[in-house]
Order: structure tokens, then sequence, then C-alpha cells
């Protein structure tokens, strides 16, 4: 017992006498750590805690307060930046609606559509199969479909109803996982890869990165996006932020919002 009081008498003393320089440590340290930190412009978290996800190249993938991925941080300053294309009655096509942009859309002034292949998430207001949009021709001023056509069995029929039902001088917003991008398989990064034999979740997940994937969309995915009718605007928005942006809501420099129009 008395050398657990003497223990704690050196260290009592230790710490008085060095306090200021303690302090000055600690608070340099705090400033240091300020360089690792990461901020989401969806929901303003601060913090060295974003998480890394299976299979993704990318190590701090998710916000830990409100789960944006990178895709989704991006695409928040890309609707930050563009607030026309929510204003004056829009027509918008939203397929598999995630909370963060249901909820900005669904405030906004336009006739929102938030779809899915099932209405098993509550956000979905219509049942549409995305290889047959029960739409007419010329509807939707803006599409927004992230994440969407790598689990779609015809993806060429898909695009061209994507195009089908876009208004002549609309947007539509298209993002799919990319090799050497999204993920890091040892395959030829320019050539998507799709083959009927790998039809098991082991396989999928093995060849395509996630055992939910049809296939893994290559660099060419550009090309599919322009044989189906679609005039590409613009694919590097996310790099034209600029380094200190990109690092600072930690995205993914390389990544693609595929900017299309008709």
């Amino acid at each position: 017992m008395k050398e657990f009081f003497l223990e704690k008498s050196n260290s009592y003393k230790y710490y008085k006498d060095n306090y200021e320089k303690l302090l000055e440590e600690n608070n340099g340290l705090k400033e240091k750590l300020k360089e690792f930190e990461k901020e989401c412009p969806v929901c303003g978290h601060i913090g060295t805690d974003f998480r890394s996800w299976p299979q993704i190249i990318h190590r701090e993938v998710e916000c830990p307060e409100c789960l944006s991925h990178e895709r989704h941080r991006a695409l928040w300053l890309y609707f930050k930046r563009n607030t026309h294309l929510l204003k004056n009655g829009n027509k918008l096509l939203h397929f598999a609606p995630e909370p963060i942009f249901y909820d900005l859309f669904k405030d906004s002034d336009i006739e929102y559509h938030p779809v899915d292949i099932s209405d098993e998430n509550f956000r979905v207001r219509e049942v549409v199969d995305i290889q047959d949009i029960p739409y007419e021709d010329n509807y939707f001023d803006v599409i927004y479909c992230s994440h969407v056509l790598e689990h779609v069995k015809d993806d060429k029929k898909a695009m061209s109803e994507l195009y089908r039902v876009l208004k002549p001088g609309g947007i539509a917003l298209v993002l799919v996982p990319i090799n050497g991008i999204s993920f890091e398989m040892p395959f030829d990064e320019a050539v998507t890869l799709e083959n009927e034999e790998y039809n098991t979740p082991e396989l999928r997940e093995k060849y395509y990165g996630q055992d939910d994937h049809l296939r893994l969309y290559g660099t060419d995915f550009k090309d599919k996006l322009t044989d189906a009718g679609f005039k590409l605007l613009s694919d590097d928005f996310i790099k034209k932020l600029g380094y200190e942006t990109i690092e600072r809501y930690a995205l993914i420099r390389n990544e693609n919002i595929f900017e299309c129009t008709k």
C-alpha cells in the first residue's frame, strides 16, 4: 500500500512540475491529428473514425454518423452545386432511393419518383423494373441511378430505357463500381468482366467483388453509355473539386459521376 501511494505521489509531482510542457505537447498532438480528420458534407460529422468497407480500395468509406459512402458525399456536393436540377417542378427519377437523397429530393420543389424493383424499401413509391420503365418517352428532367446497373441482368436494355425516358436536354447521373477505382481485382481494368458461369454468390464475390453483382465494370463503361445513345457531358466532377476538398471529404479522386444528356 505504501508503494502505491508513493507511486501516485510521484506521478502527481511529475505532472505538476511538467504541466506546461505536457499541455503544449497535448495541444500539438491535437493539431497533428487534425491533419487526418475527415468531414462529411452531408451530416457535418468530423473525425478520424470514417470506416473501411469490405473489398473497397478506399480506406475511409463510411461516415459513422449518417453512413454515407464516398459516392454519396460526392453526389451531395454535386447537387449542392447544381441546385437548378431540384427546382422549377422538374421531374426526377431516382432508382433504389438512399435515405440521404430521399430526404433531399422529397423536400425539393420537384415531381419526385423514388422507385425500385421491389417495395421492401419503405421509401419506394412505385415498383419499377429498370429494364422496362413504365413511363412515356422524354418524361424526366433528371435521372439519378447510382450502383444499380451492376445488379441488373440486362444492363444494356436498362441503359436504353434510361435514355428513352430522359427528356432531350435532361440530365442523367449514372454511377457504377469500376475495377481499379472502386474494386481492385486482377483483371483487365479497361474491359467489363461478365461471365454466365460465375452464377453463384461465391464466384460473383470472387470475380465481381460482391456476391450480388452480375458483372465487374471496366473503364469501357462510358462506351456503354454512349452506345445507348447518351451524350457524355462530364465524368470528372470529383477530380475537379481539387485535392483539399477530396481529402477533407474522404472522396475517391478517380471515381466517376457520369453526367449524361440526350
